[in-house]
């Protein structure tokens, strides 16, 4: 707990109190501290007390003495502000004033004196583990809470109010026996947590002043093939020297020594794995890192010639854009214009009426949501939310703009209407730097640069890369899917295009012949489970099913079954219907009109619990759906509340685990944020598993995963199939549903407008185009000899040599 050396030494009050006023994380603090405080003391502040503090006591006066301790001087600040909003519902007079004063000290003190205190510093964190503990706790309270009371009924007694010796005690003992008797327990459950995500003021202090080591060489990287070097950074506008960095919570290095650059225009993709390094990068673009992600720093990234380090965040945002992977937590607004609106207003210079109108029209216009201006954002689908996002980003002019994963959330006429977005900012002069884990816009990147084990292992063109197939599977990267067909058939140049692959297939003299197995689709599914009867009830039936969100109708006469054993994909476009129909299979929703029967119960007369048994719904985002402390407690959280025994609860625990992969050993303490996004998406799932539902809808299931982890879990899901679940997968992913796939339900508007297999559904590319979605490459490759195949297996089992 106690500060670095340094720190210390030249600690000073006013110092601290300040500075609490120059950092984001503290004022988000301040004002936490501040809202929870006021609404616990404002029940005891609407009626006026005789004596304050004695007739009655606060719990509040708990909470200045534990967030001190945690926060340090954003408590401070927090409990003065705190009580003056109390005293609003009540007490507000000339007191108030010295009521600040008591609180924003007693919010003080136990900062300052913990570890200060001589023999009866215990030299410990601040929690009750030990009698010295405990007993530098009992001091500090002591200190803190005869402060606060000394500095109040002066106060009081100065404006003639109420004597010094009858208010005193009473603030004082109400302090010291609410802050001994709620104050250890809070603690012991916060500060694991507040350590966890070093938001104790010693880590926000410590990461204000992040350790940078300047380097004077730069090192060439080691490349596998590598196209050149970054020889122009006298005319680029990024450049980035021997960059090098660790998390202060990683145990090894993020990224070592990357160099690379980046001129005005440059349109460049970067490839890898997950954990390669790709989001640091993004990060030290604006300065996040080290600004405000705390780690160890080595070389220099500059923009526009400017040191990152040298600007605070805010002041880069003006030439750095930056939309994150989890896009979520940049909507700040509760409108699509005041999103955009928002970065405007801290402008400097600002800028005029008719300029600010001029950017969030065009904005909008840009990345296709002109329409969109007074929507909630809420109420927009994940692909139109972060389009939103690229907008609020963009309406700022920024000479550099960096993607992470941008489109990781969009469907096919997102995707290209995000190309177009790309290639106006590069003729615009605008910089982009993306990470993608696929090749959707590679086509058009002026480079490549491959990150793997935490440097740049591969640089140069993008047709280049493709046509190394083997490359890529060594560095983490799916190679392109013609390739791979062609692969056995050792060119030189395999296929990087349909009109190529047919050329290649033509000089070859080779025709596509699909025997039995791929046709009745035994290969590309394996033996499949026994089906029942078709004579069987569905286990969902959906009858002439709308429904709509205020005025705006979201799904219109919905009409489909679904049958024991399914694999059905929903496929349509951002905001055609997916994600609200899974809701209402799952009873999330109720239908405006018409009903859905599960399992023989109508959802509308059926309880929450009782569906959930039976539809389990994984959501998009697997950490809107995870809450708990430990992968244990969050899998056995519904076990629980189906009040199943502690021996079941363990069973249904361990078989959940156990059928995502996962181990059931140590998950009793294992924090599930500290996974990966691929194993916290499995965590979601096993969570649902654990109600033992027949039906599984998983939402968008392989977003911002890497091939691997994508591969790990479509297995997953896949396996679950032919143990009996039936499956119900919300996906933009083509390729996925060619390959998994047993049936499709293709939806545009609100409407179903397909239901087939997926042989049957992507053989009609009219229909496909009409669902403003994409036929699969191999789809499309295939159908040149009046086939549809599905997969890159069905291909290569379906070759043919010479005419028949």
């Amino acid at each position: 707990m106690s500060l670095p050396q340094d720190a210390r030494d030249s600690r000073r009050w006013w110092a601290d109190l300040i500075a609490a006023w120059r950092d984001t994380r503290q004022i988000v603090l301040t004002a936490q501290i501040a809202a929870i405080y006021a609404a616990i003391l404002i029940p005891f502040k609407a009626g006026i007390p005789i004596v304050p503090g004695f007739v009655e006591l606060r719990p509040a006066n708990a909470i200045p003495i534990v967030a001190s301790l945690l926060f340090g001087p954003a408590a401070a600040w927090g409990a003065g502000i705190g009580n003056v909003i109390g005293d609003c519902f009540g007490t507000l007079g000339p007191a108030s004033f010295f009521g600040f004063l008591g609180n924003f000290i007693f919010g003080y003190l136990p900062y300052v004196l913990w570890g200060h205190l001589g023999w009866f510093s215990s030299g410990q964190p601040p929690l009750g583990k030990s009698w010295r503990q405990m007993m530098e706790y009992g001091v500090v309270c002591v200190i803190a809470s005869a402060a606060c009371a000394g500095i109040i009924a002066w106060g009081v007694e100065w404006l003639g109010l109420l004597p010094f010796v009858i208010l005193a005690p009473a603030i004082f003992f109400n302090n010291v026996v609410m802050g001994l008797f709620l104050g250890p327990p809070l603690l012991s459950f916060l500060y694991p947590r507040v350590q966890q995500w070093r938001l104790r003021y010693e880590d926000i202090r410590e990461s204000g002043a992040f350790h940078i080591h300047s380097s004077q060489t730069l090192r060439s990287h080691d490349s596998m093939g590598s196209e050149g070097t970054n020889d122009h950074f006298r005319d680029a506008i990024v450049e980035c020297r021997g960059l090098s960095f660790q998390y202060a919570s990683g145990s090894a290095p993020a990224l070592r020594n990357v160099s690379f650059s980046l001129v005005s225009g440059e349109l460049v993709v970067l490839l890898g794995r997950s954990g390669s390094g790709k989001s640091t990068i993004c990060y030290a673009c604006n300065g996040l890192i080290p600004h405000m992600i705390p780690g160890t720093l080595s070389g220099t990234m500059r923009v526009k010639g400017r040191d990152t380090v040298d600007d605070p965040v805010w002041k880069q945002a003006g030439r750095v854009g930056l939309v994150f992977q989890d896009f979520d937590t940049q909507l700040v607004a509760t409108t699509v214009e005041r999103e955009l609106l928002h970065p405007l207003e801290y402008r400097d210079p600002r800028l005029s009426v008719d300029e600010v109108r001029l950017r969030v029209v065009h904005a909008l216009n840009q990345i296709g949501l002109g329409d969109c201006a007074h929507r909630d954002p809420m109420t927009m689908s994940g692909g139109q939310r972060q389009r939103l996002v690229m907008a609020s980003v963009l309406v700022q002019e920024p000479a550099l703009l960096v993607l992470d994963e941008p489109g990781s959330d969009l469907d096919p006429a997102g995707r290209s209407q995000l190309r177009d977005v790309l290639q106006d900012l590069q003729q615009d002069g605008i910089t982009v730097l993306m990470t993608e884990h696929n090749e959707d816009y590679l086509a058009q990147a002026d480079r490549v640069l491959v990150l793997d084990q935490e440097h740049i292992v591969w640089e140069g063109k993008p047709e280049t890369l493709l046509r190394q197939p083997q490359l890529m599977r060594d560095c983490g990267l799916r190679p392109f899917v013609l390739t791979e067909c062609f692969e056995e058939w050792g060119l030189e140049h395999v296929p990087v295009s349909v009109e190529e692959a047919w050329t290649r297939a033509e000089e070859l003299n080779l025709r596509l012949a699909p025997p039995v197995e791929v046709l009745d689709d035994s290969l590309r599914l394996g033996k499949l489970p026994e089906r029942e009867s078709t004579m069987a009830l569905p286990l969902i039936q959906v009858d002439h099913v709308s429904f709509q969100y205020e005025e705006q109708t979201v799904l219109a006469d919905v009409s489909f079954t679904i049958q024991p054993g399914d694999f059905l994909a929903l496929l349509g476009q951002n905001g055609s219907g997916k994600s609200t129909l899974a809701r209402l299979l799952n009873g999330l929703l109720m239908p405006t009109t018409g009903t859905i029967v599960v399992d023989g119960m109508n959802t509308r007369s059926t309880s929450m619990n009782e569906l959930a048994q039976r539809v389990g719904l994984v959501f998009q985002n697997p950490d809107h759906q995870i809450f708990a402390d430990t992968v244990w407690e969050e899998v056995a959280f519904s076990a629980k509340n189906m009040r199943c025994s502690k021996d079941e609860i363990a069973d249904r625990v361990k078989e959940s685990l156990a059928a995502v992969g996962l181990p059931f050993e140590g998950s009793r303490d294992l924090d599930p944020f500290s996974l990966r996004k691929g194993e916290r998406q499995r965590i979601a799932v096993a969570s649902v598993l654990a109600t033992r539902p027949a039906v599984l809808i998983v939402d968008e299931p392989t977003t911002g995963l890497d091939p691997h982890e994508t591969d790990r879990m479509m297995a997953m899901i896949r396996r679950l199939n032919q143990e009996g679940h039936t499956i119900v997968m919300i996906t933009h992913s083509m390729g996925l549903v060619a390959a998994y796939a047993r049936r499709c339900l293709f939806m545009h508007s609100g409407r179903i407008i397909a239901d087939g297999t997926p042989r049957e559904v992507f053989a009609d590319p009219g229909l496909i185009q009409s669902a403003s979605l994409e036929i699969p490459v191999i789809a499309r490759f295939s159908q040149r000899w009046g086939q549809t195949l599905l997969t890159v297996e069905e291909v290569k089992a379906s070759w043919r040599q010479g005419f028949p």
